[in-house]
């Protein structure tokens, strides 16, 4: 019995330092697994995932937000040009789109500075205009309210009640005499040169001081359109 054991030992000896280098090789295996992963596999992970998160902004990053509802100087509510301009604000580079009596009539680029300038080809009459605009991701905006603008080429008539053309007044008391007529409602008169207003109707009235002897009174009427039409009144006054 006592001869086997430093054989024993011997073994004993042996298979632990052959069990250390396995451990000590595992080490190593493991740490070079973990730098590998660490140092090769992990970057390449991150940039394709960056890569699929950046794929996923770029296709999701939309533009569904409408542009600015453009903004209109009032335009006249009455002329007599057939050709009018129609400005106003809204989103730069968007594009604004003119809608004449329920039809496209015409469109521009909004400018860097936010301002555009449309066309209107009226007819006789009443046009309802409206406006909306559009962005690059052709995202519309809502519209703007609704203007009218009469487009009115006739001058205006003018019937006059008093004096009578041809007419003779005396007495010194009558010298300021009162004139009246009908136009145009709404429309501006001019009474030897001065200003008065026809009603919603289209009465007018107002006063002109006579000379003695004959006096040409010129009556002028001026519509909300800018047409105009004059008439002459001679009248002869005596004190």
């Amino acid at each position: 019995m006592q001869t086997n054991r430093p054989i024993s030992s011997r073994l004993a000896q042996k298979q632990q330092r052959k069990l250390a280098q396995q451990t000590a090789v595992i080490i190593v295996v493991i740490l070079a697994l973990i730098l590998g992963f660490l140092f090769l596999v992990l970057p390449n992970v991150v940039r394709v995932a960056f890569n699929v998160i950046d794929g996923d902004v770029i296709t999701n990053s939309t533009d569904d937000i409408p542009p600015q509802v453009p903004i209109l100087d009032a335009p006249v509510e009455a002329t007599n040009s057939g050709k009018i301009k129609i400005t106003g604000y809204g989103e730069a580079k968007s594009e604004v789109i003119l809608i004449l009596n329920g039809e496209e009539s015409d469109k521009k680029i909004i400018s860097d500075e936010g301002t555009f300038e449309l066309e209107a080809e009226l007819t006789e009459g009443e046009n309802s205009i409206t406006t909306y605009s559009v962005d690059e991701a052709k995202n519309e905006s809502l519209t703007t309210r609704k203007y009218s603008i009469v487009l009115d080429t006739e001058n205006p008539t003018i019937e006059i009640e008093e004096p009578e053309n041809e007419s003779r007044i005396t007495l010194r008391k009558n010298q300021v005499t009162s004139v009246k007529g009908i136009t145009e409602p709404n429309a501006r008169v001019f009474i030897g040169g001065r200003l008065s207003f026809a009603n919603s109707e289209g009465n007018f009235a107002g006063t002109y001081s006579l000379e003695e002897g004959d006096n040409k009174i010129l009556i002028k009427a001026v519509d909300k359109a800018g047409n105009e039409s004059e008439i002459e009144l001679t009248v002869n006054f005596a004190y």
